[in-house]
């Protein structure tokens, strides 16, 4: 494994674009977002194709993996944060250097399909990888980030200790104030009283944590980059695209016809972004029925992913369930002093 050392006030930043071309699209989002990693203590650097469109992503492969690689290389980059997600961060994996980026391990972070990257890194490198909040999307949260974001960032990346217990968040939202308007500048979004996680299926395990967006880790599937999923806890979620639980229940069966099942200890599930309660009661019964051959213990309609706030979580990183207790722990530093 590979840790990077961690963040300190007055590091710098690099923002990068690996997919959509969003921080292009809404400048103002992108200035929020660098305002915010100011006033959290980092200095921030955008890289020189960030705020580039080229079609439904930002640059050109080439241009974009060379952003990537670009931020690895500099001694004067400390961390590296997407701007966003998108659907085609799978256009830079036979692109990537991962020899140049062992060599220089650093805190790399985003979610939905920076999963891509995330998982690819980890795989390829043993770098522990951080599926956690995005420039233009948590950063960029009007008029500040949410304190629970905030806070789980910071634990992740910026302290060298175990992160010890996650606790549930108070409130929670999955608004969309539309940023072509700019409505996102004229309030914050409305928050609803959480109910907390469902602890779905009772039971203790230990494992790394292994996952990401459940769409876009389809892109993995087949690949070299496809994780080692042994004694794993496996963690996802889905994307704003909002999955039906019937395609969900498919992905699921591919799992355990590919035997991943048999090799996980746990599973983890962020709450289904655009779902009903119907929907979200109907995606459960599904899990339980795909798992119904497995005693792993089970949480979902969990903190991170598409809804927010959310907290981090460090790929690669041991973690315990313990149903009994109604406890989550990362039971290992992310990253190192």
């Amino acid at each position: 494994m590979l840790k990077a050392t961690k963040l300190r006030t007055g590091d710098t930043i690099g923002i990068v674009s690996p997919s959509w071309g969003g921080a292009g699209a809404f400048p103002h989002r992108v200035e929020q977002g660098v305002a915010e990693l100011r006033r959290l203590g980092f200095r921030v650097v955008l890289a020189p194709h960030a705020q580039n469109q080229y079609g439904f992503v930002s640059d050109t492969a080439a241009n974009r993996a060379a952003d990537i690689h670009a931020m690895f290389a500099d001694p004067a980059i400390h961390g590296i944060i997407a701007a966003i997600g998108g659907d085609h961060a799978c256009h830079l994996l036979p692109l990537l250097d991962f020899d140049l980026i062992a060599r220089h391990p650093k805190v790399f972070m985003g979610y939905s399909d920076i999963t891509v990257l995330n998982v690819a890194l980890w795989q390829q490198t043993g770098l522990v990888t951080f599926n956690g909040p995005t420039l233009l999307t948590d950063f960029a949260e009007y008029p500040q980030m949410f304190d629970y974001t905030e806070r789980h960032f910071l634990q992740a990346t910026a302290n060298d200790a175990p992160i010890g217990l996650i606790l549930p968040a108070a409130d929670w939202t999955e608004e969309f104030l539309d940023w072509r308007t700019q409505k996102d500048r004229e309030r914050p979004r409305t928050r609803s009283v959480s109910d907390g996680w469902t602890w779905l299926k009772a039971g203790r395990a230990e494992g790394r944590l292994v996952g990401g967006c459940l769409e876009s880790l389809q892109h993995l599937r087949g690949t070299r980059f496809w994780p080692d999923w042994h004694q794993a806890i496996f963690f996802f979620e889905t994307s704003e695209e909002k999955p039906s639980p019937a395609t969900i229940d498919g992905i699921l069966m591919d799992y355990e016809n590919m035997g991943v099942f048999d090799q996980i200890s746990g599973m983890l599930v962020g709450r289904p972004m655009l779902y009903s309660v119907a929907e979200k009661q109907a995606l459960r019964e599904c899990i339980l029925e795909r798992t119904r051959a497995y005693d792993f213990p089970i949480i979902t309609d969990m903190d991170f992913g598409h809804t927010a706030p959310q907290f981090t979580l460090p790929l690669g990183c041991l973690a315990r369930i313990d149903s009994e207790q109604r406890r989550f722990e990362v039971i290992e530093c992310a990253v190192v002093d």
